[in-house]
């Protein structure tokens, strides 16, 4: 059967095709150490487990609106405001994962050839979206120096080379770990305001997840006068540790979460319904739980970014949120003996010798590095850092 052309355009995610591999060699009976999978290990919040079942036994498992629980879509926009945001109900769609909502908004938004812009590394999803919908991803290539974020400098470049008509931002990040701040968000907003038209998809998915606060800087709370061009992205699966729950949402612009709503309602419909009850708990969750797995993650981090460091010829900067370390591992990479020909080359050497599973740089834009997710248990970590120095010290020549 003849596929579409657009389906060709896009490949399969590698951070999931890395997993599953994980996965197939674990279930041989080999042990294998993943970094791959950005998925917490704790689990969901019991509280909103219970709402959950709560919900099933009740019987509210029939379709609901289809952008959402009202009273969810209310809850969502009172956190917002409570974050010193004006969000109304009208303003918030839930959708079946984070993805899902980034995958309507660029439907809905972009047509073909639009140009959109991209700082390197990115997550996987978004060229490949942007492909779906016939748009022009256009990459930019940031700096471990600068932490990989984009500067205002290089944001004002990009724009006076081409009309654009997107922009795609990620704090904090992944894969990096980096964290816009308030001052930086406010920088690029300054460099803008000289392109009205274009429109600014902030992917705030691990914003709790912030090592320098409660809550990563909010690109419209620290600019207001882009909130007529800025979508918001954040959900339920990082933060709360909900992966398999797949409910995310999006902010914006009534009509254009209207619009998403009609995209929706043709493709999905509503996120599940007992998830979405479910979700209400996670509002009512005492703010020492996500302290507690805040802290955790930070001596996590701690722990990676210094065994990383201690490998030679690797260096890696220390993220500021989320549960990534993206680190540089171009000194073993070249055609010099005992170097790789690539990063992929690279981790697959990890995978099959040192039975650790990460997911090469190139995957997400910046070749010559490796995202490893500390999002497991600190003896796991130190027990994967061990078995990568190892195999490199006893790569052959």
């Amino acid at each position: 059967m003849k596929l579409s052309h657009r389906i060709g355009q896009v490949e399969p995610s590698p951070t999931l095709a890395i997993t599953a591999r994980a996965k197939e060699l674990k279930a041989q009976g080999i042990d294998i150490i993943s970094f791959g999978a950005g998925e917490p290990d704790f689990d969901t919040p019991q509280p909103v487990v219970d709402a959950a079942i709560r919900a099933l036994k009740e019987g509210k498992t029939r379709y609901t609106a289809a952008s959402g629980l009202p009273e969810l879509r209310q809850a969502i926009a009172q956190r917002y405001k409570s974050r010193g945001r004006e969000v109304a109900a009208n303003q918030v769609i839930v959708t079946v994962g984070g993805k899902q909502a980034l995958y309507n908004a660029t439907q809905a938004i972009f047509n073909e050839g639009d140009r959109v812009l991209i700082p390197a590394p990115y997550w996987v999803s978004y060229p490949a979206q942007l492909r779906l919908a016939g748009a022009e991803p256009v990459i930019l290539s940031t700096r471990s120096e600068e932490d990989f974020k984009l500067t205002a400098a290089a944001l004002r470049a990009a724009l006076e080379q081409a009309p654009t008509r997107g922009l795609i931002l990620c704090s904090p990040s992944n894969p990096t770990g980096a964290t816009y701040t308030a001052d930086e968000l406010r920088a690029l907003a300054t460099v803008l305001r000289d392109f009205p038209e274009v429109v600014v998809f902030y992917d705030a998915m691990y914003d709790e997840l912030y090592y320098q606060g409660a809550l990563a800087p909010d690109l419209v709370a620290s600019a207001p006068e882009l909130e007529g061009r800025v979508i918001t992205f954040n959900g339920f699966s990082k933060t709360f540790a909900m992966t398999g729950w797949r409910l995310g949402y999006a902010i914006g612009p009534a009509e254009v979460i209207a619009a998403l709503g009609t995209l929706q309602s043709q493709s999905t419909s509503n996120a599940t319904s007992f998830a979405q009850y479910g979700a209400l708990a996670c509002f009512e969750l005492d703010d020492s739980l996500l302290a507690e797995r805040r802290q955790a993650f930070m001596k996590r981090r701690d722990l990676i970014v210094g065994l990383l460091r201690e490998i030679p010829g690797v260096i890696c900067p220390e993220p500021t949120g989320a549960f990534y370390a993206f680190a540089d591992f171009s000194a073993y990479i070249g055609d010099a003996p005992g170097q790789f020909k690539s990063d992929v080359a690279l981790s697959e050497f990890l995978l099959e010798e040192a039975r650790v599973a990460v997911v090469p740089g190139s995957a997400f834009g910046h070749p010559g590095g490796l995202r490893l997710s500390y999002a497991t248990g600190e003896s796991l970590i130190q027990e994967g850092l061990r078995r990568i120095q190892q195999a490199l010290n006893d790569r052959p020549d």
